[in-house]
């Protein structure tokens, strides 16, 4: 067996072992999905790889936690594959000269992170298979308190599609799979002020990619407090992140039976100035026809996005940056996204959601059914649809340096999740 493999699961076996041997906690999922993409005979997808692209995709993950008296122990693992059209034709478009960011198969690499606990089993031609260590924590709480140390994942902020707030890990916005963010090696504390007060903090330690040594300009510090008052949430935000302080403040509340949540943050730029972002959103439940319905209308205002389209090739620093370390997936200023979902039955549900480019008119719809098929196994299948004039985010960014556009592709998808 690989040695970076045979590490990675003594790892688990030893974090699942007091597990197995008290309460016998242990499950898991595997999902598959197969897409099928078209793209315009001018997408740089079309030019260098099949068109229509088919694509399959492997989740599998592993999970053994547990709480002892003051202690909490977590060990995820996971074996994430990809095999089809779209990763032979981004092999394509990188040999061509063409960048990319992140990955070039887009799967999760421990490249920044303190731990390296990731393994490439194969990446090459049309096939690319990852096993690695996802969670793996220890921790330690008593009365008002929670220290835990490890590969965890912490959710901050009050968007429901785009989270100024959450700078570590967040799911991009035409995520479908929202249920584990990415882990990060993180050391996390909680403390209680009073009932219903508490402040949380990270620190967060990240290696250069270039050098592989930690250093604090890539590192994360923050620290946020929470308080209730006069029935309002309020949370308040600071952070050092990638050498740039950041400040913030939120708000969550009831509306006439509907939640309304604002956040609100300030980033001194390395380059000089400042860039504020915000998200707003309102939710509201009700019965139509019977039916229980959920919807949700939010505003984005991303602080570092671009306002002329005609930079969407070449983005600003701050926006390439944050880009390619994961913490922003839009190129523009200003967003709109809608959102629906309809209980169609007990065990069927439908979700529309619509996200709209306000600086240049283009639009992303998402149409999904989710079916409960058994106790322990969902079906999903579903459909993206990006519109746009050339030149926009959604209808396709001209690529630098050649005649064809970057666009995602109209496509369709089925899903199938097994929990145990």
């Amino acid at each position: 067996m690989i040695p970076r493999a045979r590490a990675l699961l003594c790892l688990v076996a030893l974090a699942a072992a007091p597990v197995l041997a008290d309460d016998e906690i242990f499950g898991g999922h595997i999902k598959y999905q197969y897409t099928h993409t078209d793209y315009r005979a001018d997408d740089i997808s079309a030019v260098f790889g099949d068109d229509p692209a088919r694509d399959h995709a492997l989740d599998l993950r592993l999970k053994a936690e547990d709480r002892r008296g003051p202690w909490d122990f977590a060990a995820h693992y996971e074996l994430l594959a990809l095999q089809g059209d779209t990763l032979a034709a981004r092999r394509a478009i990188a040999a061509a000269g063409f960048p990319f960011t992140g990955t070039l198969s887009g799967l999760p690499d421990d490249r920044r992170r303190l731990f390296d606990l990731t393994h490439t089993v194969t990446d090459r031609d049309r096939r690319a298979v990852v096993h690695r260590l996802d969670r793996l924590s220890v921790g330690h709480g008593s009365t008002g308190q929670t220290l835990r140390f490890g590969r965890q994942a912490v959710s901050w902020g009050n968007g429901l599609v785009f989270q100024p707030f959450d700078f570590v890990n967040p799911f991009p916005p035409l995520a479908i799979d929202k249920d584990y963010k990415t882990g990060d090696d993180m050391l996390y504390g909680q403390w209680l002020v009073r009932e219903r007060d508490d402040v949380q903090a990270i620190l967060l330690p990240r290696r250069d990619p270039a050098t592989r040594h930690v250093e604090s300009d890539q590192s994360t510090y923050a620290v946020k407090f929470r308080m209730r008052f006069a029935g309002v949430d309020v949370d308040m935000l600071a952070a050092r992140h990638f050498s740039e302080n950041l400040a913030g403040a939120g708000v969550v509340k009831s509306i006439g039976g509907a939640v309304w949540r604002l956040d609100a943050s300030v980033t001194d730029l390395d380059s000089g100035g400042r860039a504020t972002s915000l998200v707003t959103n309102l939710d509201y439940s009700w019965i139509w026809g019977g039916k229980n319905v959920y919807g949700y209308i939010e505003y984005f205002r991303n602080g570092v996005g671009e306002t002329d389209r005609a930079n969407y090739p070449a983005p600003s620093a701050e926006l390439s940056a944050r880009i390619a370390r994961g913490e922003l997936f839009t190129l523009a200023r200003d967003y709109a996204a809608l959102g629906l979902q309809v209980e169609l039955t007990p065990l069927f549900n439908l979700y529309t959601n619509l996200i709209a480019n306000l600086n240049d008119g283009s639009k992303y719809f998402q149409l999904r059914g989710v079916y409960d098929w058994q106790q322990d196994v969902q079906l999903m299948a579903g459909l993206n649809l990006p519109s746009g004039d050339r030149g926009t985010e959604y209808g396709g960014v001209p690529v630098a340096g050649s005649s064809a556009f970057a666009s995602t592709g109209k496509s369709v998808y089925v899903r199938g999740g097994y929990y145990f």
